[in-house]
């Protein structure tokens, strides 16, 4: 298979795809760079307790006991990828956004959503608790910008857009989870908003190791630059800051 330009011997995907999907991919010319803008905002996804876990060193089968999107180590792997980007983003006095996923405490903004897992009514993302709450480690500020989302796309049925264009943003550099679910859609729409979308590869992480590694292959074959994250930390420490 072609390496694209991200300068990563292997990628994360590679041990999923057959000769032909290589093959494929070479041929039809997938996985070009889109490249940075001028005007980034980084933006945290869903990373809460209740898809990390409370704490480091839980075992993903014993996270779910509590929370049925714990994601394991993973999530808490990603998190100083995550925080490196955002004290950078801090200093350059970028737009950062976050999620804040949660649901009130009927379920009943879930939709048909709690149809589609066996433990879809359980009280896990209920708003105000601990278990919505972002990581102590990533926190967000005062003068962070908080999107409440109840599907898996940022930009369904909520103020992100108008909050993008009133900060004149040209790139968003997404980060958490899951690499399959809200990070997907949310990376799929910023694609259909014409914004150039990045993704730092250790920032992103899923319950399912095969979901995270082709959801990243199809992000970046077609949608968004997957780059390591050194690059998306070179790339923000080079921008101007922002006036207050």
């Amino acid at each position: 298979m072609k390496k694209d330009d991200t300068n990563m011997a292997e990628r994360i995907w590679d041990k999923f795809l057959t000769e032909k999907d290589k093959e494929i991919y070479q041929l039809a010319g997938y996985g070009k760079r889109g490249g940075f803008g001028k005007r980034p905002a980084l933006f945290i996804i869903d990373v809460q307790y209740n898809f990390c876990g409370d704490e480091p060193g839980e075992t993903q089968q014993e996270g779910l006991k509590t929370y049925r999107t714990h994601c394991g180590e993973a999530g808490w792997n990603a998190v100083p990828h995550i925080e490196r980007l955002m004290l950078i983003a801090r200093a350059r006095n970028l737009p950062i956004f976050y999620t804040q996923s949660e649901r009130r405490a009927d379920m009943l903004d879930s939709g048909v959503q709690v149809g589609k897992n066996h433990r879809g009514t359980e009280k896990t993302s209920q708003e105000g608790s601990h278990a919505t709450q972002t990581v102590a480690p990533l926190a967000p500020r005062p003068q962070d910008i908080l999107i409440g989302k109840r599907k898996p796309s940022a930009f369904f049925g909520t103020m992100f857009m108008s909050h993008l264009n009133f900060l004149d943003v040209d790139t968003l550099i997404l980060t958490g989870c899951t690499s399959s679910g809200c990070l997907r859609a949310t990376a799929v729409d910023a694609y259909s908003f014409n914004f150039k979308t990045i993704i730092p590869e250790e920032t992103a992480f899923d319950r399912f190791e095969a979901s995270h590694a082709m959801s990243l292959f199809d992000i970046n074959s077609k949608y968004a630059d997957v780059i390591p994250t050194d690059e998306v930390a070179a790339y923000l420490e080079g921008i101007t800051p922002r006036e207050a």
